[in-house]
């Protein structure tokens, strides 16, 4: 399909907000001309994109991935220990939606609240989270959604070690739910869900549900890939009339830059996500007056909170040896060639009940302090939850995932199974910034994730990596703490790590030990280890605490989870949007992504991106005097709704 040079409608990002407000756009009007530029690479029928289980590749940084782009802190950070933390964006159509850990969760009902904005409440939003959801799981309350796009299940099958984790979890004091993505629970461990259609076993991503359906039965959208949005064209009255773009990669002999224009007759949408729609809009003229003024790009509005404000979720990870019968996901990912064959085999013949259509990230939960934890958890996190959530019970302060295997690199680690245990501080209360250094779309901007620059995010780490330790103890599958990836404890410390050996060997089997050693771990098939004699809690001293605190400023990492540079709240507050998402200062522009967020959303953002994508639509579909359809009301000429193209694999 040939590209336009001028469009009604010019979506720049492909992320999940983009594509969910360029496919419902497109779909409610087959007149209206709609298109939707993509800095990454196309995702269709991408095996690496669609297989569930292998969404690891797409994580690293060696050269061969291509469908991501890493931000890192322009500075070392004194937070992190003279560390730059590196940011990871998606760079492929569905943006994180493609490339993702694929765990589904929800923000909280406050969380929406908190934005204090008409139309922004959970109550306001709540038909548009039922709207996008093809919910595949047992339930029993309302609050999900059975006919949308976007398919949520358990995936092609749950690992044994799950449940283990949830009767350890239980052990602790973390009661067990059918769902605790239900807007409202905070205290409680599920099987945790995944945006894997349980009827394909493929990955639900965002293209593929909103994108690629209305392609299949409609010429109105038009997908120009590969192409980086570079700045939005204003007429005199500040009114967007158009978007310049660049390839992708910078091919220009003499570092000369070669736009391309695409005019739009009635808007354009920025939805580029945290990092990238600010930098567009600086781009253009939109932004801190003093700074544009500074590089010579001529000032449309003067917005000072552009690129200001930016936030994520914090993320730490450990690894505990399991026992040889515990099955996990180490084999595949070590390369073991028997293993992925079998597995590439399972795949083939029956991908709805292969392992590779689960991320091994099979239960988790939320968790909120106790009063007697709190009186451990110093000043700085004691006046952030007076302040922010003690009377919001709706509200987590941890996440807690389990992997059934090591998410690391096998080559570092000594053979034998494992899993990982996540830990995800969800409210942090540092703040960073992203800002352009050049007019020029090649330029690295200066960015400072800001990650622990406030102290109260320490303390919440610090209890996090406390409990998971106390979960991993009493699993049955437990043989051992894999010391390379824990804190550095005193030896003499009862806190120190203990990793497999005689003497660990003898308490974990005090009536006799059949040692033999399979794979690195001990092995006594007659007598299987014994959880519930771990009674009491690992016991920390200040020194000790200073150990952890030392290892998340080592460790901590981003969780994908990037949020907030061109918040929606008043422009005297810092704000860049207004309620309908209108850029201030000028006319037909609005952004449609996680950028907007004025607060933090306790969530794996690719929920919210999505609502904030359905709410995007339907304010451009008021504007434009629309209505967006969904599969019940079809478009004439249209035989296949939005996101059915999911149901049923491509061949």
């Amino acid at each position: 399909m040939g590209h336009p040079e001028e469009v009604d409608v010019i979506v720049v990002g492909g992320g999940p907000a983009g594509c969910v407000t360029a496919g419902r756009l497109a779909y409610a009007d087959p007149n209206l001309k709609v298109m939707l530029i993509e800095g990454g690479v196309n995702n269709r029928d991408d095996p690496w994109v669609y297989r569930p289980g292998i969404y690891v590749r797409n994580m690293q940084r060696n050269g061969i991935n291509d469908k991501a782009t890493f931000y890192t802190d322009t500075l070392e950070s004194s937070y992190l220990r003279g560390r730059r933390s590196i940011v990871p964006c998606a760079n492929v159509l569905g943006g994180g939606s493609s490339i993702n850990f694929q765990m589904y969760t929800r923000a909280s009902a406050s969380d929406w609240d908190d934005f204090k904005t008409e139309g922004w409440t959970c109550k306001d939003l709540f038909p548009l989270m039922k709207r996008l959801e093809n919910y595949q799981k047992p339930c029993n309350n309302d609050t999900h959604g059975y006919d949308g796009p976007i398919a949520i299940s358990n995936g092609g099958q749950v690992m044994p070690v799950a449940q283990d984790f949830l009767r350890a979890a239980h052990a602790i004091g973390i009661p067990y739910s059918d769902d605790i993505q239900d807007l409202t629970t905070a205290d409680g461990a599920e099987i945790w869900a995944k945006y894997v259609n349980r009827h394909t076993g493929r990955r639900s991503d965002a293209a593929t549900a909103y994108v690629h359906s209305v392609m299949d039965v409609q010429d109105n959208l038009y997908l120009r890939c590969n192409a980086r949005g570079s700045r939005v064209l204003f007429d005199a009255n500040n009114k967007a009339i158009g978007v310049a773009y660049v390839p992708s990669r910078n091919r220009a002999h003499g570092g000369e830059v070669l736009e391309t224009i695409v005019k739009a007759r009635k808007m354009v949408v920025l939805s580029s996500g945290t990092l990238g729609t600010p930098q567009i809009l600086e781009r253009s003229g939109v932004g801190n007056a003093e700074l544009l003024n500074q590089l010579g790009v001529k000032v449309v509005s003067d917005l000072p909170g552009v690129g200001e404000q930016y936030q994520d979720h914090y993320t730490t990870l450990t690894l505990f040896r399991v026992s040889n019968e515990t099955v996990t996901t180490d084999d595949f990912l070590r390369g073991v060639k028997e293993v992925q064959a079998e597995m590439f085999q399972e795949w083939e013949v029956s991908p709805e009940k292969a392992r590779l259509s689960s991320n091994a990230i099979d239960a988790g939960y939320k968790l909120r302090p106790t009063e007697e934890e709190l009186k451990e958890m110093g000043p700085e996190f004691n006046e952030l939850w007076n302040r922010y959530f003690k009377d919001k019970p709706d509200k987590p302060v941890i996440f807690g995932s389990i992997v059934a295997g090591a998410y690391a690199d096998h080559s570092l680690l000594p053979a034998g199974n494992y899993i990982t245990m996540f830990q995800y501080l969800e409210y942090p209360a540092s703040r960073g910034k992203i800002h352009i250094k050049s007019s020029n779309p090649y330029v690295e901007p200066f960015f400072d994730s800001g990650f622990l620059n406030n102290k109260a995010d320490i303390a919440p780490i610090r209890w996090s990596y406390k409990k998971s330790r106390e979960i991993a103890r009493r699993m049955d599958a437990f043989r051992g703490e894999l010391t390379s990836h824990h804190p550095h404890f005193h030896p003499a410390s009862p806190a120190a790590v203990r990793d497999i050996d005689i003497e660990t060997a003898k308490q974990l089997y005090p009536n006799g030990l059949t040692v033999g050693i399979h794979m690195g771990t001990w092995h006594r098939p007659s007598e299987p280890y014994n959880a519930s004699k771990v009674h009491e809690n690992i016991k920390y001293t200040e020194e000790d605490d200073k150990a952890i605190d030392d290892w998340v400023a080592d460790h901590v990492e981003t969780t994908w989870h990037s949020l907030g540079t061109c918040a929606m709240k008043p422009r005297e507050q810092g704000g860049v949007v207004d309620k309908r998402l209108n850029v201030y200062g000028t006319q037909n522009l609005k952004c449609v992504d996680l950028s907007i967020c004025p607060d933090n959303l306790g969530t794996n953002t690719y929920s919210s991106a999505l609502l904030v994508g359905e709410k995007g639509a339907n304010l451009i579909a008021e504007d434009l005097g629309l209505k967006i359809r969904t599969p019940h009301a079809p478009v004439p000429h249209a035989p296949i709704p939005v996101g059915r193209a999911t149901q049923q694999p491509r061949h």
